[in-house]
C-alpha cells in the first residue's frame, strides 16, 4: 500500500532498538509508529523550550530598555531613509 508519509532511515543502537521493540510490544503498535510519535514529542518539547527562552529574552529586553521610540520617530526615520 502506498503512503503519503515520508520515510527516513534511522540507525539505532542495540539498546535503543530493544527499548523501542519493548514499547511497541507493550502498546501493540508498530515500531515505526512509536518512533514517529517519540520524534514528534521531542520536536514539540524543543519548540516549547525555545518559546520559553525567547519569552524570557523578550521580558528581559522590556525591563532593560531605557527609551522607546514613538511611532513618529520610527516611521520618520524609515521615510527619511527611503527618500535618500
Amino acid at each position: 500500500m502506498a503512503t503519503t508519509k515520508e520515510r527516513i532511515l534511522v540507525t539505532l543502537t542495540p539498546d535503543m532498538s530493544r527499548e523501542l521493540s519493548a514499547r511497541a510490544k507493550r502498546e501493540k503498535s508498530p515500531r515505526a509508529t512509536i518512533a514517529a510519535r517519540m520524534l514528534r514529542n521531542a520536536i514539540e518539547d524543543i519548540s516549547d523550550e525555545e518559546d520559553r527562552h525567547l519569552s524570557a529574552l523578550g521580558e528581559k529586553r522590556l525591563k532593560e530598555t531605557k527609551r522607546w521610540l514613538t511611532s513618529e520617530e520610527f516611521w520618520g526615520n524609515v521615510t527619511a531613509r527611503r527618500e535618500s
